[in-house]
């Protein structure tokens, strides 16, 4: 069978972006005999290695405007059984051409983010998101990353089985070996993109509430993006120069997550919460916020960390501030990392194997 995952026009890689290199890899790999693997980019990222198990396609897109019209065409040049796409507005419109021409590939709507606050971010989304209830039913699949997702999306639509839960696939630090001591300023770590999502802003504010109640700790912001200019500043303003590191965008933390003895996750929303896991794989406890969707399904139990309010900044200090106060002790550090195992490559991939070929060789008609 031949699949083809797209990836929409982005200019990060990042999450998205990653899940569908792993899996197109992990897919190629384990099941070169049985599924032929494409993934089509529209953007050259330097993060991709040159020598791939998967064939690579790219069309130069600049915009969601020219992007249809150019997957459409690649469906229409080649004959794929099945079409992976990542989130909503994208997905829609390629299949929408897709079918006024009569074509019969099976759609996989694959969403990855919050489609509560994806539609809200221009007139076209919000036109789109106004047909969510309608055409999310007629794809041919639709997976959630999350529970939670999976849980959203039945409510909105109101068809119980409208999306699968299949989770991603997420990079394993079991290697780490933390280094953190018993002494010294307790270290926090946080890593994502620097854009108002990942609530690095109510971070800083709780993080300085922590040092004004003479806490001796330490936080690292592993990222880069748009709000960097405007941390860097907040930082300054509340005099936190010494004790808050924005490090930048690292490719492969491991040190990062070895010294650090807690992870922090204060994300305004998400779809899944792939850095949580990572944390969780390098054996750190996680404190995150109770944000759409992910972070309450990763972490449900004590032994792995605490939920708190979204953009609560007092809860958020006060979680960090009763961390701070325990014994520093690693003794459930095997629950997280066996938590985490859950989303190994090797696992996620034969769970969207077995997906792609029941929905390739099923006998019902392609839905349109």
């Amino acid at each position: 069978m031949k699949v083809l995952y797209v990836v929409p026009p982005s200019t990060h890689f990042a999450g998205m972006e990653r899940v569908v290199h792993d899996l197109a890899c992990g897919l190629a790999r384990r099941y070169r005999r049985r599924i032929e693997v494409s993934v089509l980019y529209c953007h050259r990222y330097v993060e991709l290695p040159e020598s791939l198990p998967y064939e690579v396609l790219f069309e130069q897109v600049g915009s969601l405007r020219a992007f249809p019209r150019k997957v459409a065409r690649q469906l229409g040049r080649d004959r794929y059984d099945v079409v992976v796409i990542a989130q909503f507005e994208p997905t829609v419109l390629v299949w929408m051409l897709h079918r006024l021409a009569r074509g019969k590939t099976r759609f996989v709507m694959h969403l990855h983010g919050n489609p509560k606050v994806e539609g809200t971010t221009s007139r076209r989304a919000r036109l789109a998101f106004s047909l969510f209830n309608l055409l999310v039913p007629r794809m041919d699949k639709v997976i959630a990353v999350s529970p939670a997702l999976a849980r959203y999306l039945a409510s909105r639509t109101g068809h119980a089985d409208v999306a699968d839960y299949l989770p991603n696939p997420v990079r394993q630090f079991g290697e780490v070996v933390r280094t953190a001591g018993s002494g010294g300023p307790v270290r926090f770590l946080t890593i994502g993109r620097l854009a108002r999502q990942k609530g690095h802003d109510v971070l800083i504010e709780a993080f300085a509430q922590l040092i004004a109640q003479g806490i001796d700790a330490h936080l690292t912001i592993v990222g880069d993006g748009e709000e960097q200019d405007a941390l860097s500043a907040q930082i300054g303003r509340l005099g936190l120069a010494c004790k808050v590191r924005l490090a930048g965008k690292i490719a492969y933390p491991a040190a990062e997550l070895a010294e650090a003895e807690c992870f922090v996750s204060a994300s305004r929303w998400e779809g899944f919460g792939v850095a949580i896991v990572e944390a969780m794989s390098a054996g750190l406890p996680v404190i995150a916020t109770d944000c759409d969707f992910g972070p309450t399904d990763l972490i449900d139990m004590p032994e792995k960390g605490e939920v708190v309010p979204a953009e609560d900044v007092g809860a958020l200090a006060a979680a960090m501030a009763g961390f701070a106060a325990r014994a520093r002790s690693r003794a459930e550090e095997s629950v997280r990392r066996e938590a985490a195992a859950f989303f190994r490559l090797d696992n996620v991939v034969a769970q969207h194997a077995a997906m792609l070929e029941g929905l390739a060789w099923r006998g019902d008609v392609v839905r349109g």
